[in-house]
């Protein structure tokens, strides 16, 4: 594996080709990857996210209030919260989303 996230009752891996592995609660879908390559990941509460290799956000789980929404863009990390999310630009800026707690919601 190339990089391991855990959220609140389930954990996915990526692999060394790139695909991703869930294990643990799937109530919400939060460990049902959809397929496809991946760098890097994070899981939320009920949710999980990955950057893709063409540097865009992918989320999947439960689906409240715009939290698998992600904004389209070019990214270059991302990191899931309870039930929000936020990713970092190429341009340095900041974008998160999802219904709260967490930080505003927005570009910066």
């Amino acid at each position: 594996y190339t990089a391991i996230a855990g959220g609140w009752h389930h954990s996915c891996a990526i692999g060394t080709d790139g695909t991703i592995t869930c294990w643990g609660s799937n109530e919400y879908g939060q460990s049902s990857p959809p397929s496809g390559t991946y760098t890097a990941i994070s899981a939320g509460e009920l949710h999980t996210c990955a950057l893709g290799t063409d540097q865009t956000i992918t989320c999947w789980g439960i689906d409240r209030a715009g939290l698998l929404e992600a904004p389209i863009g070019i990214y270059t990390a991302v990191t899931a919260g309870g039930y929000h999310t936020c990713a970092l630009g190429t341009d340095q800026t900041l974008t998160c989303w999802g219904p709260a707690p967490g930080p505003p919601h927005g570009t910066y």
